[in-house]
């Protein structure tokens, strides 16, 4: 099954947690945070702003983001798959480069 976001939604993959610190110390499943760090798996066409012009979201499949806190947007369950659906201005920044 294919997901097909609506408006200015995005369908999020989000990554694992940190296992381990930057210090090399291993965390127990218990303590892991939720990331904030996502690959864009679909993209919405858009919303329509008040005069009627189409805004297109400002990411694309693909791209590794920063979101906002765990709070932002709804964690959906899709034929056993997690996702998470946000909306465009729940992302803060794409990230380019290496890890």
């Amino acid at each position: 099954m294919k997901i097909k976001p609506l408006s200015d939604k995005i369908v999020l993959k989000l990554k694992d947690p940190q296992e381990k610190t930057s210090g090399g110390i291993y965390l127990p499943e218990s303590s892991r945070e939720e990331t904030h760090i996502a690959e864009v798996i679909a993209v919405g066409e858009g919303r329509f702003s008040e005069s009627g012009q189409l805004i297109k979201p400002s990411v694309k499949k693909g791209q590794i983001v920063l979101i906002k806190g765990q709070w932002a947007g709804d964690n959906v369950n899709v034929e056993g798959e997690e996702y998470k659906i946000v909306s465009d201005s729940d992302i803060l920044a794409v990230l380019e480069g290496d890890k």
